[in-house]
């Protein structure tokens, strides 16, 4: 395939169930949105700038949802205007990097470099449910499995599954 230049640093890509679309989440602070044109070529149809530090993390779910981490913060965007639906500053109790995301229905996991992950809900953004020290360096990859469990991989090496059904009731 053909090389696509972007004028700035890449950190994370996300590709849409359909492969219609590409989200590249950049050390400008921004998320790129293209659209694949012909299977091959990237047409960028829109940029969201409303984050502050570089993005690091990226996850899309099937209700037309992005959901972006940053240095602290998550936000998650309504892929069909690229409104807010959670804005900068409202999710950001990581106190290190956020590594990694995961969204199934209203629920938001995120992993960070301090150990923790965190349990958000779309619908009451008050709340959050925190697992202190789930692995020791830090995540790398959460999925949500089937009647609300968790999936962790950490630094660490180990995987390991969260029942979180009655922490999210």
């Amino acid at each position: 395939g053909d090389l696509v230049s972007i004028p700035y640093e890449a950190n994370v890509v996300a590709v849409s169930k359909d492969d219609a679309n590409v989200y590249v989440g950049g050390k400008d602070c921004k998320i790129h949105v293209y659209s694949v044109v012909d299977g091959t070529f990237l047409k960028e149809k829109h940029v969201i700038t409303d984050h502050l530090k570089p993005i690091h993390t990226l996850a899309l779910d099937n209700e037309g949802r992005l959901v972006a981490g940053d240095e602290r913060d998550i936000c998650v965007w309504n892929l069909d205007d690229y409104s807010a639906v959670i804005g900068p500053g409202r999710w950001c109790f990581h106190t290190q990097r956020v590594t990694c995301l995961a969204i199934q229905d209203d629920f938001v996991a995120s992993g960070g470099a301090d150990d923790s992950i965190y349990i958000w809900n779309i619908h009451s953004t008050m709340k959050r449910v925190h697992y202190n020290f789930c692995h020791r360096g830090g995540l790398v990859a959460l999925e949500f499995l089937q009647d609300r469990k968790l999936l962790s991989v950490g630094v660490d090496s180990v995987v390991q599954v969260w029942d979180i059904a009655a922490d999210v009731k």
